[in-house]
Order: structure tokens, then C-alpha cells, then sequence
């Protein structure tokens, strides 16, 4: 019984010395330490050290397989390297090292340390070729893990990997054609898709490629194009609606605009026509007056008599109401009120203005031969 606690004590002590981190160039155990999910570990337990097997102490780390560290720490000590190719990085990370050549010792599942073929693979610690054929002889080996899922749980996982070509796998010592999708299975190198899903039955994985029907990509283009062309009717119809509404504000703008200067020209040509009643009056005399004689005479009558400038608007040309520039002239040389401005009658017509003297123009009618009626 005694040595019984003896022994216990001894390990207790033992673990307590390993649990403890050891410093740069303290002696440890080279001894690699494998856990139940078989990532390495050393008696240094410090994650910038690594037990030197040539001088069995702790030393830094060279090298690494990865592009971060947990807990790793650049202020404190420069972050390793990565290996170049045709080397490799060993689990201790003591530095990089050349490849193994086939037949060689490499450490548990490290494909990388095997040189050759992009087929090498390490299996039972040795590295070989994966090019054992259907029905050769072929070696594998098994290796169980403990993972932990998203909830803590410890999850058992054993893989069992062989030497055979792809599409095949080592059943006892002799590769075997792989199953289809849906056959029972144990281990994802027995199925074509290497996925053997928890039921225990061949899948796709979820990193393969699923095929498209034709169909399927037909009503995908016909969706497609259906859509683009709802989306330009659409847009035809808006347009038009818009071009609509812009042509009825330009139609109602310039007609407005048009009614406006209708209005305006009755308005101007109801000031400059239309005489006072007095002056209608007198008119009136002046046109019985004409009847009488039987002669016709043009006036032009001034609200400051030119009577230099008004005979020889009447020799020229034919006096006109609407269409004579002299008239536009006479009215701008004179006061722009309606009614101190020049009037011109046809033949047969005659105008006064009240409170302005007149002067007469020789009868055009003779000049220009126009018959009297």
C-alpha cells in the first residue's frame, strides 16, 4: 500500500513539473506529447519555445505551418517563417527541413513531409504512393479523434485512410470499386463523392458542384428576358405620359400667349380707330360733304401739322391703313397717346381730330388716273 502512494505522489510530481512552463534553454523532455485530438505538444509548454531533441533544452521556434498562433505575441518575439517548397515544417517547429522520400519515416498524417507525387501519402507513419490499382494490394491505417462541437460536446471520430487509386478503397488488403450516391457506408474514402454523411449513406458534399438542368437554365433566360422587356414598356409608356403633360403645358402656354396678343392688337387698333363722338361727328359732315362735290380727296390729318411731309407721303405711294410704313413712322414722331397719333382713311374716307389744326394732301386720285365712280 505504501508504495502504492509512493508511485502516485512520484506521478502527481511529475505532472506538476510538465504543467509548469519552462524558459528559453531550460532542460526538457524531447518526447513529442500527443493529445486526444492529436495536436502536438512539449514539456516546454510555452508557445514561442520548442524542445531541441539534439540538446534536449528549450529553444525558440523556426518555422510554422500556418499564418497565426494563438497567443503569439510579435513585440515579444518575431513571428516564424513559413518553409519555401520541396521543405517542410515538423510539428515541433523547430526549423524547416527536406522532403521525406518514399519508404521514410514521417510523423502522424503528414502528407506535406512526403516527397513525389501530388499521390503521396503517410500512412502508418511511413510515406508511400496512392497508386495501388483495383484488385492490387494495398496498407492502411486508423486513427481515431476527439473533436468538440459547437456546444462543448466531445464527438469520436475515427478515419481510416488507404493507398489505393481514386475512385477506389482498401477493403481488408485489396482496393475495391467505391460506392454510388446512396449506398450504405462507414467511411467517406468508401464513395465516389467522399462524403459519407451521419446516416451512414454516400452524398454530395457541400463543396460539390451541382449540376443545372437545361430546362432549368431556359426558364431562368425566358425570366430574364421577359423582365428586361416589362421594364422598357414601362419605361415607353412613362415617357410618353410625360411627353404628353410637356405638350399640353407648351399647347396651353402658346395659345395663351396668343389669345393675349389677339387681345392686345383689339385693344390698340379699338384706341387708334375709334374717333371721340365729336370727332364722329364732324366725320360724318366731311364725308357729306364729299358726296356732294363727287370728288374724292385724301387727308391725313396731324396733331402738328408737317404739310411738307404729308404731301409727300401722298404723292408717292397710295396711302394705306395696315400695311403703309410712313404711318408706323408718323406715329412714332409723335405723342404715344392713341389719340394724338396720325390717321390714315382710304379713299372715300375721311378723318378729323379735335383740337388739332389739319392740313390736306392733293387728291392721289389724280396722279394715279383713278376713275371717279
Amino acid at each position: 500500500m505504501a508504495s502504492f502512494f509512493i508511485v502516485a505522489w512520484a506521478c502527481l510530481f511529475f505532472i506538476s513539473l510538465a504543467a509548469e512552463a519552462l524558459k528559453f534553454g531550460e532542460q526538457c523532455d524531447a518526447t513529442p506529447i500527443y493529445s486526444s485530438t492529436w495536436q502536438y505538444e512539449d514539456s516546454c509548454q510555452d508557445v514561442y519555445l520548442f524542445c531541441d531533441p539534439k540538446t534536449n533544452t528549450c529553444n525558440y521556434k523556426g518555422c510554422t505551418n500556418t499564418d497565426y498562433i494563438k497567443g503569439w505575441n510579435p513585440a515579444v518575439h518575431k513571428f516564424p517563417q513559413r518553409c519555401p517548397s520541396h521543405t517542410y515544417c515538423p510539428d515541433a517547429s523547430s526549423s524547416c527541413q527536406p522532403l521525406v522520400p518514399v519508404g521514410g519515416q514521417c510523423e502522424l498524417q503528414r502528407d506535406d513531409e512526403c516527397a513525389g507525387t501530388p499521390n503521396n501519402i503517410c500512412l502508418n507513419s511511413t510515406c508511400y504512393l496512392k497508386i495501388a490499382p483495383l484488385g492490387g494490394q494495398c496498407s492502411s491505417d486508423i486513427t481515431d479523434y476527439i473533436s468538440y462541437d459547437a456546444e462543448g460536446y466531445a464527438v469520436h471520430q475515427r478515419i481510416i485512410r488507404d493507398n489505393c487509386t481514386t475512385g477506389t478503397w482498401c477493403q481488408t488488403t485489396t482496393c475495391v470499386q467505391a460506392k454510388q450516391l446512396g449506398a450504405p457506408c462507414e467511411q467517406d474514402r468508401e464513395c465516389l463523392s467522399n462524403t459519407c454523411s451521419p446516416d451512414g449513406m454516400c452524398i454530395n458534399g457541400p463543396d460539390v458542384f451541382h449540376t443545372v438542368p437545361g430546362w432549368l437554365w431556359g426558364v431562368l433566360g425566358v425570366a430574364v428576358f421577359l423582365f428586361v422587356l416589362l421594364i422598357l414598356i414601362m419605361l415607353y409608356f412613362l415617357q410618353r405620359y410625360q411627353s404628353k403633360k410637356e405638350r399640353a403645358k407648351l399647347l396651353k402656354f402658346f395659345g395663351d400667349n396668343e389669345e393675349f396678343a389677339k387681345y392686345a392688337m383689339l385693344e390698340n387698333d379699338d384706341d387708334c380707330t375709334l374717333p371721340p363722338p365729336q370727332q364722329q361727328h364732324q366725320i360724318s359732315e366731311k364725308q357729306q360733304d364729299v358726296s356732294k362735290t363727287g370728288s374724292r380727296t385724301s387727308m391725313v390729318y396731324l396733331g402738328t401739322p408737317d404739310y411738307n411731309e404729308s404731301a409727300a407721303l401722298g404723292t408717292t405711294r397710295p396711302i394705306s391703313w395696315r400695311h403703309s410704313t410712313s404711318a408706323t413712322k408718323l406715329r412714332s414722331s409723335f405723342s404715344p397717346s392713341p389719340h394724338g397719333s396720325a390717321i390714315f382713311t382710304p379713299s372715300g374716307r375721311s378723318s378729323t381730330h379735335l383740337g388739332t389744326p389739319h392740313a390736306s394732301t392733293p387728291d392721289l386720285h389724280r396722279h394715279m388716273g383713278t376713275p371717279q365712280p
